[in-house]
C-alpha cells in the first residue's frame, strides 16, 4: 500500500529544507558600506561578499534594506575596476600643472634663445640666393633642383 506523502515530508526532502538558511547580517556590519569599503581588509571584503551572496540566494523579500544596499554597492559601486580615475579636484590640479609646465617651457625657451648667439650669416636670404646662382652656374643636381629657399 502506498502512503500519501504529506507536505511536511516533501518539505524535508527538498534541498531548501536541508540547507540552513543564512541568518540576516547585522545592520552594523553592512550599513554605510560605501564609506568603509576601502578601509576594510581584503579578507573581510571577501567574507562579506560571500555572506551577501548566500543571503541573495534566498527570496529577496527576506533581505533587509541595508543588505540590499550593500549588495548593490558591491555589485555596482565605485570600487575596484569601477573606481574613478580622478578624485574631486584632481582635474583642476592636472589642468594647472600642464598650464604651468607649458608656460615654464615657453619662458625657458625664450630665455635660452635670447642668450644664444645671433643666426649665422649663411642663414640670410641674400646668402641663399647667391648660393642658388652659384649652383645654377655649375649645373648642380639638375633632377631634384638646387633651390635652397623653401
Amino acid at each position: 500500500m502506498i502512503r500519501p506523502i504529506s507536505r511536511l515530508a516533501i518539505r524535508y526532502q527538498s534541498t531548501v529544507a536541508k540547507s540552513a538558511s543564512p541568518r540576516a547580517l547585522s545592520n552594523a556590519h553592512v550599513s554605510s558600506l560605501e564609506t568603509r569599503w576601502a578601509t576594510l581588509p581584503k579578507s573581510d571584503q571577501t567574507a562579506l561578499i560571500d555572506e551577501l551572496k548566500a543571503r541573495q540566494a534566498l527570496p529577496w523579500q527576506e533581505l533587509t534594506v541595508a543588505e540590499k544596499k550593500a549588495a548593490y554597492y558591491i555589485s555596482f559601486g565605485e570600487w575596484g575596476p569601477r573606481k574613478p580615475l580622478y578624485g574631486p579636484g584632481d582635474k583642476a590640479k592636472v589642468f594647472w600643472g600642464v598650464t604651468i609646465g607649458i608656460v615654464g617651457s615657453v619662458v625657458m625657451f625664450a630665455g635660452i634663445r635670447s642668450l644664444g648667439a645671433p643666426a649665422p650669416e649663411s642663414m640670410n636670404r641674400q646668402w641663399q640666393e647667391a648660393s642658388d646662382e652659384y649652383l645654377k652656374s655649375k649645373n648642380a643636381n639638375p633632377f631634384t633642383g638646387y633651390s635652397q629657399i623653401q
